[in-house]
């Protein structure tokens, strides 16, 4: 995208840039490799940490970094291109989290004592941050961007994802003696989980449980072979306890399979600075133990993602911008 021959940032010139690159998670390489050369026309010492599948994390520093900027370069899918109006930038990962990585950018870089990590794969297991944790150094601060309407949040809630998967046998369906629908298991199981309680925390608010995906079955008159399902619960307390409620739940007819989980956490803030609690899940609680402390800030609402009209205010971008400033000086003052 020709993102190596900036020399003077615009933050929403280069969030544009950005928004081009398609990055849907599982297909990042694009993106690293933009970043990369952005980082080496920079002067950037830039290391690549691999992950599963070939893919790969981008560490780029100059010296021994105190701070660190981190986002992840993955979007959900599908990819919607670019549009420009004279207030908003529209496109996949406007606000998650093109448009944030090009506000920490054009506000830490060249700032000594500040390095920068972009993970994969925090739309789908965090699999980047897991594996990038276990390469980096540990620092004074992390300033995890995500779209926070540029308020530093005080805290997340955890999360349980789980596949559960039903199996029955196929049989014609005029004769219930010669087979069982693995469907009818499922949905028993779904019903139980639908109906439990997985608590309220008084900062928090209450936990969530989506149903996001069902398949299974191969036609009206067959019982169902295999069914499965997908689900997340967004958690306020730990999350093992809304695991195990779901495995009651479940009991020997359905298998879950776990595909990721963390816990609710705390994180740090600063007087001047405008606070909130959000709901969604970040790569912070595989990434904290970096860090003397922890920070999610960024531009953008949270409620303008993953869907067809994604998008992010100009304005924002720009008060972005001020604000990582503002918050590595207090980093800088502090330590």
């Amino acid at each position: 995208m020709g993102m190596e021959t900036f020399t003077k940032m615009d933050v929403v010139e280069l969030s544009k840039k950005l928004i081009q690159i398609p990055s849907l998670s599982g297909h990042e390489m694009p993106m690293f490799q933009s970043l990369k050369a952005l980082f080496q026309k920079q002067g950037y010492y830039v290391k690549a940490i691999p992950t599963s599948k070939n893919r790969l994390n981008l560490f780029a520093t100059k010296g021994s970094p105190k701070v660190l900027f981190c986002s992840h370069i993955d979007t959900v899918p599908p990819y919607v291109p670019l549009k420009e109006t004279k207030t908003h930038l529209y496109g996949r990962g406007a606000c998650d989290t093109k448009g944030v990585i090009a506000a920490q950018l054009v506000a830490g870089l060249g700032s000594a004592g500040v390095g920068f990590l972009y993970v994969v794969g925090e739309e789908v297991d965090h699999c980047g941050a897991i594996d990038a944790s276990k390469k980096i150094p540990k620092v004074d601060a992390m300033i995890i961007g995500e779209p926070t309407q540029n308020k530093l949040a005080q805290g997340t809630k955890g999360i349980v994802k789980v596949t559960l998967q039903a199996f029955g046998k196929a049989a014609h369906s005029a004769y219930p003696n010669l087979g069982h629908s693995a469907i009818h298991a499922l949905l028993t199981a779904l019903s139980k989980i639908q109906k439990l309680n997985f608590g309220h925390h008084p900062k928090l608010g209450a936990a969530s449980l989506n149903i996001g995906v069902i398949s299974g079955g191969v036609a009206a008159n067959v019982f169902a072979p295999e069914a499965s399902a997908q689900i997340l619960v967004r958690t306020v307390y730990k999350s093992k306890k809304a695991l195990s409620q779901i495995q009651k739940a479940c009991g020997k007819k359905v298998k879950v399979k776990l595909q990721a989980m963390n816990d609710p956490i705390t994180l740090s803030t600063l007087p001047g600075f405008q606070t909130d609690i959000v709901s969604f899940n970040t790569d912070i609680p595989y990434l904290m133990h970096r860090a003397k402390n922890c920070y999610l800030l960024g531009p953008g609402s949270i409620l303008e993602a993953h869907h067809p009209k994604e998008r992010i205010s100009k304005g924002e971008l720009y008060k972005g911008v001020a604000l990582y400033r503002n918050l590595l000086q207090f980093i800088f003052t502090k330590s």
